[in-house]
């Protein structure tokens, strides 16, 4: 939103968690000065999207399509231009987004999609998570104090690829490493990569279909010793195992071991600063 004529550097919302045990984070987003309309706060998406229903009821106009590319594989998807997103006060204006059906996610939630916010939205800002509050601050990192109290842990953030922007981080698994790993918002539970499942010489249960990236994936689980990021660690940890991070390697142009889901970033607080390449967690 604008007040007079400067934009607002920053915002304080709260978010909510459907889905049970293995939930997404939902928040509020007006488009085009309507709404608000949930959408998950996604890092793993490139572009971020609205569904058909929503894009028709607010009479948003298809420019082209494109084949995108998911956990479940490549999907065609339909292109346009919005006037307008924003969370809470902040606002970005003309923002690219591309439609498609978010059902199935829905229903694995149990909630209503409209939406999913993603990076062209979520690259302008550093991005503050409670988790225990369910409060989510969003500001214009160059318009904010840089200095703040040192972290349990703050490294380094990098993007795949330009086309790809996921959130890469290194991570240790039982003792080895690092390891590459996506940080992923719109991950429920952490994943590791089949190959890092034979190095480590993990046990593996089937889980059968899990529904990700729209579409059901064939799942199987391991348990690994513990989890690292910086100093952050936990133990004991519950992951899924799945091939599709084999193709989202390739789409990255990067080797992905592994993602970074809710399951682990629950137990902190979590700084996502994108202008700034820092991940931080308290």
């Amino acid at each position: 939103m604008i007040s007079g004529s400067v934009a607002a550097s920053s915002a304080r919302i709260k978010f909510r968690l459907a889905g049970g045990a293995q939930p997404l984070m939902l928040v509020p987003v007006r488009v085009n000065g309507r709404g608000p309309f949930e959408f998950i706060l996604d890092t793993g998406a490139g572009t971020s999207l609205l569904t058909p229903e929503l894009a028709q009821s607010l009479g948003i106009e298809i420019t082209g399509s494109k084949e995108g590319h998911t956990a479940g594989g490549p999907v065609d998807v339909s292109l346009a231009t919005v006037d307008s997103l924003a969370v809470g006060d902040v606002e970005r204006k003309a923002i690219d987004v591309a439609v498609t059906d978010l059902s199935m996610i829905g229903g694995a939630v149990g909630a209503k999609l409209d939406g999913d916010l993603g990076y062209n939205f979520l690259r302008h800002f550093r991005l503050s998570i409670d988790f225990g509050t369910s409060e989510l601050k969003l500001e214009d990192a160059a318009r904010v104090e840089r200095f703040r109290p040192r972290q349990q842990t703050e490294i380094a953030m990098r993007l795949a690829h330009p086309s790809k922007p996921l959130i890469l981080i290194e991570a240790h698994v039982g003792r080895r490493g690092p390891f590459q790993f996506a940080l992923d918002t719109g991950t429920s539970t952490t994943a590791i990569s089949p190959q890092l499942v034979r190095d480590l010489r993990l046990e593996v249960t089937p889980i059968g279909p899990v529904t990700t990236g729209g579409v059901q994936v064939q799942m199987t689980a391991a348990r690994v010793a513990s989890l690292r990021v910086g100093r952050a660690e936990q133990r004991e940890m519950d992951v899924i195992v799945g091939d599709f991070l084999e193709m989202l390697s390739r789409a990255a142009g990067s080797r992905l071991d592994g993602i970074v889901g809710y399951n682990f970033l629950r137990n902190y607080k979590v700084v996502i600063d994108y202008p700034n390449e820092l991940f931080c967690l308290e």
